[in-house]
């Protein structure tokens, strides 16, 4: 297995060779390619992403734990299929329509100023998220744990509270009417 410790990727285009058997430990990527990619056991440990391209990417039993993504695209990821064991995600400003988090244990994770468009987060372990000034527009919520989660001043999430656990969690007045969609009343 080849290991790269404290090392920064610039401009760089990955390919499935580039990623074969390979540990990635404190590292820093920017302005990366891993576009369309199909990785299998990979492992990131503390390392960030900086306007990196993801979309398209097959992760199977890859670790990530303590990453963080700054401002890059991760359309269609499947984080369903990531190695669970010490999983820890953080994103800031990042788009990540359509991505699936099913059944992911994902406490204290960061969604800041997201786009989660269609995102599927049903059975997921959400406990102290913070989804802050992210849009939700079509993302799914069922018999997800959102426990003291974080959705102030995001836009267009649809949460039906009688099969999410939402004790805790925080909420914009101005939105807070996506908790209320499924009991068809009305709000004038």
């Amino acid at each position: 297995m080849t290991t790269y410790y404290d090392k920064t990727f610039e401009s760089k285009t990955f390919t499935n060779d580039d990623l074969s058997l390979t540990q990635f430990e404190s590292c820093t990527f920017k302005n990366c390619q891993f576009r369309d990619l199909h990785i299998k056991d990979l492992v990131f440990e503390e390392c960030e992403f900086h306007t990196c391209d993801f979309s398209g990417t097959h992760l199977n039993q890859c670790a990530m734990r303590f990453v963080v993504f700054y401002d890059c695209k991760l359309i269609g990821l499947n984080f369903e299929h990531l190695n669970p064991f010490r999983l820890s995600l953080k994103f800031y400003s990042c788009l990540m329509d359509y991505t699936n988090f099913f059944n992911l244990k994902l406490m204290a994770s960061i969604f800041e100023k997201c786009s989660l468009k269609g995102a599927d987060f049903t059975q997921a372990n959400l406990t102290k998220a913070n989804f802050s000034g992210s849009k939700l527009d079509e993302a799914v919520f069922q018999q997800t744990n959102l426990s003291q989660a974080d959705f102030r001043h995001c836009q267009g999430y649809l949460i039906n509270p009688i099969i999410n656990q939402i004790r805790g969690a925080k909420f914009s007045k101005d939105e807070v009417l996506g908790l209320l969609f499924q009991f068809g009343i009305k709000i004038e």
